[in-house]
């Protein structure tokens, strides 16, 4: 087991903060080798239970692959390549113990790479998103979704580094957070020099189910191009009690409200997924299920 510094902020903000970074041991073990190569129309889906190397590369037609992390102890990378012209959709749905998943991108000119993460009640969930927009006019979107609960921890840190001309990044957060849950989001939309034309956005919005939860924002954006339109923003609010207590009022028990609440805040997300099979594993895990029966 070797210490490994993660996570780290772009543009370090105050230490006490505490968000400038986080620390993980992460094991010396030999991980599983998986490439993906381009085919025509097909999804590719991978259940990885261990730790692994994804490699991804867009070709002519457009590649969606479905990543089912669920493992007790790994550290898994994903790796993508977009050339020219190709469209990688890539789901990510995280479950487990301690997991650490790292996903590097390049996009070249006009390529589109769609993200869709789930992040459903892992123990400790360590999750860097890099993205290259390298391309002229590559496009990148992001729907983003995570419910924790108990004493289960998340950190998330994405980093899009925008590059090319009239290059533009949408991403969307959505998440719930109940308990003692904790979680870190670090959203950055770095501007490069040349990235004229470029447009970036980025939206959280978070579920407070308890008073005891921990949650830290910290949305950036660098710029050092003049060209360019960036906008971000987070919505963090709690439940009314009037709200509960008319849904108490008319007979739905206070654990089956916040279920329902959860479920509601990620539901835009899991409609993102586009697989109606993996769709319906979320929502199970969810207990979206037990709510319908």
């Amino acid at each position: 087991m070797a210490t490994t510094q993660l996570n780290q902020l772009p543009a370090p903000t105050f230490s006490w903060l505490g968000v400038n970074g986080t620390a993980r041991e992460i094991s010396d073990d030999l991980a599983d080798e998986i490439v993906i190569d381009a085919n025509d129309h097909s999804v590719s889906k991978i259940e990885i239970s261990q730790s692994a190397n994804v490699h991804i590369n867009g070709g002519k037609e457009p590649q969606f692959v479905i990543e089912h992390l669920h493992a007790e102890n790994a550290a898994v990378k994903t790796t993508i390549h977009a050339e020219s012209g190709t469209h990688v959709k890539l789901v990510q749905i995280i479950t487990g113990g301690a997991v650490i998943a790292d996903l590097q991108a390049d996009l070249a000119d006009q390529a589109a790479l769609e993200l869709v993460q789930i992040y459903l009640n892992c123990a400790d969930a360590v999750s860097a998103i890099t993205v290259n927009m390298n391309g002229r006019k590559s496009v990148f979107t992001s729907n983003i979704g995570y419910a924790f609960a108990d004493e289960n921890a998340l950190d998330i840190n994405l980093n899009i580094v925008q590059n090319g001309k009239k290059t533009e990044s949408d991403t969307a957060v959505r998440g719930v957070l109940r308990g003692h849950a904790k979680k870190i989001f670090r959203g950055t939309i770095d501007f490069r020099n040349g990235a004229a034309g470029a447009s970036g956005t980025e939206q959280e919005n978070v579920l407070l189910l308890d008073e005891t939860v921990v949650n830290k924002t910290v949305p950036v954006i660098l710029c050092a191009e003049e060209d360019v339109a960036g906008s971000h923003g987070a919505t963090i609010g709690q439940i009314d009690p009037k709200h509960i207590f008319y849904m108490q009022s008319r007979g739905i028990p206070e654990a089956q409200i916040y279920e329902i609440l959860a479920q509601s805040q990620l539901g835009s997300v899991l409609k993102q997924i586009g697989d109606t099979e993996t769709e319906q594993y979320a929502a199970a895990l969810l207990g979206r299920e037990e709510q319908d029966a």
